[in-house]
């Protein structure tokens, strides 16, 4: 068989190169990231600044709720930049053509 594809060579050339990212794909991921950041901090704040003023809790009060809630935000805030970038990736690889 001419057309078949031998266990020892790859499917994919090694010297493919996945395409390198332009000025759009730098601006929508800045974009995307700063966005979404900025709306979890904000939501943030507001939680707290509630937490505050519904519970009365002073500055130590609000300090000890704030230790609580702001590791995760700051998680989801480094997870959200993470998928954003490995999302974006994805769109520079071309989609693979049927046969």
């Amino acid at each position: 068989m001419s057309g078949s594809v031998s266990g020892a060579e790859p499917a994919v050339s090694a010297t493919a190169e996945r395409p390198r990212p332009g000025a759009a794909f730098y601006l929508v991921f800045i974009s995307a990231v700063v966005l979404f950041t900025a709306e979890i901090w904000i939501s943030v704040l507001g939680v707290l600044w509630a937490l505050a003023g519904f519970l009365s809790l002073g500055p130590a009060g609000t300090a000890i709720v704030a230790v609580l809630i702001v590791p995760g935000a700051a998680f989801v805030t480094w997870k959200l930049a993470v998928m954003a970038l490995e999302s974006e990736r994805d769109l520079l690889v071309p989609p693979l053509e049927d046969a």
